[in-house]
């Protein structure tokens, strides 16, 4: 697959005095007329910048589409853009806080469009949860693709829950840097306040809009099983699953960048397809 020449312009815009989401936006001058306004949500210890996400959003953007990438506010990554800045922020990251994002860039960004009827949402691991959950909530998004993303957003053991309440933090570490960061008790308090509201298979199937879900089949982060609890309430006539055989969590992409890879290149051609077939509202 080609890459095309599309260069992405920076931008940021405030959610309140101390949180700002950044975002890249590829394809800007785009107006085919079956462009999509596409934005693209990195997951967990993700950012927007990460290996061969640009890259991924610069092919999607090269088939016409306009491309929003984001870093979510409390993603830990500020305005260094390729290291966690903002640690303080990472340990308090909850869900509630990349809606809010969300609603923010559909308010303040993507209605900027010129003839813009709505947003498909393209989400990487936690990411899908985040598009998925706010395509429950608002009627502008148009389509949501999940790429190996879990249908639940706390996947660990009650070991693991008894001890991140004893010690008040838990331990995440970044397997390429050897970073550790940490995650606040009030993450998980507010996974368990909230937890009937962030289910995002139930989210999905309320949305009532057209669902891709891509998993690749040697993802060792997120079984290939939650493709089909996530995808479990969209009605049959909505819903795309696609198994990428022998597909790991991040497409093959690594970073830093090294090249393109044949299962991002085929995950990028089902997803070609899917977005030529999914309507404006």
């Amino acid at each position: 697959m080609a890459t095309p020449k599309v260069l992405p312009l920076q931008g940021e815009v405030s959610v309140d005095a101390s949180r700002t989401i950044r975002y890249s936006l590829f394809g800007a001058d785009s107006n085919s007329p079956n462009s999509q306004s596409i934005i693209f949500i990195p997951g967990f210890k993700g950012f927007k910048d990460w290996g061969g996400w640009p890259w991924f959003c610069s092919q999607l953007a090269g088939f016409g589409h306009r491309v929003l990438s984001i870093n979510p506010s409390m993603c830990g990554v500020g305005p260094a853009l390729d290291q966690f800045d903002e640690p303080d922020k990472f340990a308090k990251q909850t869900l509630s806080h990349d809606i809010q994002d969300m609603n923010v860039i559909l308010d303040a960004v993507i209605s900027g469009f010129s003839g813009n009827g709505g947003s498909v949402l393209i989400g990487h691991s936690r990411g899908g949860l985040v598009a998925a959950l706010t395509a429950g909530q608002r009627s502008d998004v148009t389509g949501v693709v999940s790429i190996g993303t879990p249908h639940d957003l706390v996947r660990i053991s009650s070991e693991e829950i008894r001890m991140w309440r004893e010690e008040g933090k838990r331990a995440v570490v970044n397997a390429r840097t050897g970073e550790i960061l940490f995650q606040d008790l009030s993450v998980l308090e507010d996974y368990i306040e909230k937890e009937d509201s962030y289910d995002a298979g139930s989210a999905l199937g309320s949305a009532q809009v057209p669902a891709l879900g891509i998993h690749g089949t040697s993802d060792l982060a997120v079984s290939e099983d939650s493709l089909e609890i996530l995808h479990s309430k969209v009605r049959p006539d909505l819903t795309k699953k696609y198994l990428l055989s022998d597909g790991g969590h991040t497409l093959g992409l690594s970073h830093p960048y090294t090249g393109p890879h044949a299962h991002a290149e085929e995950a990028l051609s089902v997803m070609r397809t899917w977005l030529e077939e999914v309507p404006s509202r």
